[in-house]
């Protein structure tokens, strides 16, 4: 696929039929990428077409600017989202995803655990696009979170090569292959929010890139404790299945238990994941037990428990979700090994610089 490149078709629909028998879409209708719509895309960020903004060594693959416009014209995206679709493809090829001699971006999209690429959106973009972060959050609401998941997913499939059954091996999969693209809830939260917590300024807006399994429920609709709700999560994070690759994790707090645990009892960001880190573990009976066979790991290896985390800064806290019930979710990570505490955040970068 290139942004030169020149296919005919009588109609919207047998263009995308013809896209589909080349295997180019993820057989959904797409919207034809033609000229005037990549332009407008590729007008709305401060960046030459050509420019690459990801090489995989692996397979010689790299995005460039244009192939990332065509890409998201195709899943729908307008204009004012394609920066944020260009920040997530940069937080792609920061240099934490390697390790020695072996590339996680990489792995985590060939491997067969199966991860899809989540991305956490912070800061005024969410508004100024209508992002979802309240309720049903992890579903299809807003155009904005559907339209840049799926840019995302066509990216890595047509542009780098990851195909079911071919060099994407996943054994299961997960719905969020089909698009990963969250808002924290800002306004619901009685904490500072993720891109604030990690170093950006407030006015500023973000993109949080991870290798991720899919959201796992935590539901706790009765305990009247911090403690209670906390232990629950922790709980869920620490079941043998996640524990044995390990990695950062994602905690998104429901507003009603962020309300309960921040507002009511006043835990500070801080103390919540320190509590979480400090239970995230399991017995390393419990693992002889299941037949897993486990590294020896310094980081996480004391007192007779695996500890699912290196450092509580492990733990990304963020607020999403309605505030109508007592739920919250984990999200676990996939071969990604950034360095201890760490997550990669990629800022949004308009045209101009807004």
């Amino acid at each position: 696929m290139t942004v030169a490149g020149t296919v005919v078709g009588e109609s919207e629909f047998e263009i995308g039929e013809d896209f589909a028998t080349r295997g180019w879409t993820d057989l959904l209708p797409v919207v034809a990428p033609t000229r005037p719509r990549v332009e407008a895309l590729l007008d709305a960020v401060d960046a030459d077409p050509g420019a690459t903004l990801l090489s995989v060594e692996e397979n010689r693959r790299e995005v460039t600017v244009g192939l990332a416009a065509v890409n998201a014209v195709m899943a729908g995206c307008t204009p004012d989202q394609f920066p944020v679709v260009v920040a997530a493809v940069r937080g792609w090829a920061d240099p934490r995803w390697g390790a020695g001699d072996r590339t996680y971006f990489y792995m985590s999209n060939a491997s067969t655990g199966g991860a899809a690429q989540l991305a956490v959106v912070n800061g005024p973009v969410r508004r100024e696009l209508g992002l979802n972060g309240a309720t049903n959050v992890y579903a299809p609401v807003a155009h904005a979170n559907v339209a840049i998941g799926r840019a995302l997913r066509l990216i890595l499939r047509n542009v780098l090569g990851f195909l079911p059954s071919t060099l994407d091996q996943a054994t299961q999969g997960h719905p969020g292959k089909a698009g990963f693209c969250i808002a924290e809830n800002e306004e619901q939260s009685p904490w500072e929010p993720l891109h604030v917590e990690r170093g950006f300024a407030a006015d500023s807006s973000t993109v949080m890139v991870m290798s991720a399994r899919g959201p796992e429920p935590v539901e706790n609709r009765t305990s009247g404790s911090a403690e209670g709700v906390l232990f629950t999560i922790a709980d869920t994070l620490s079941r043998l299945g996640a524990m044995v690759p390990g990695g950062p994790v994602v905690v998104v707090m429901g507003p009603e238990h962020a309300d309960l645990i921040g507002s009511k009892h006043g835990w500070s960001k801080p103390d919540v994941t320190q509590y979480l880190y400090e239970n995230f573990r399991r017995p390393l009976a419990d693992f002889e037990r299941a037949g897993l066979t486990l590294r020896p790991d310094p980081a996480r290896d004391r007192a007779s428990y695996r500890y699912g985390a290196r450092t509580p800064d492990d733990i990304a806290l963020i607020v999403a979700g309605g505030r109508n019930a007592g739920i919250s979710s984990v999200i676990t990570s996939w071969c990604y090994a950034t360095p201890p505490g760490e997550f990669i955040l990629a800022p949004v970068v308009r045209k101009g610089g807004a």
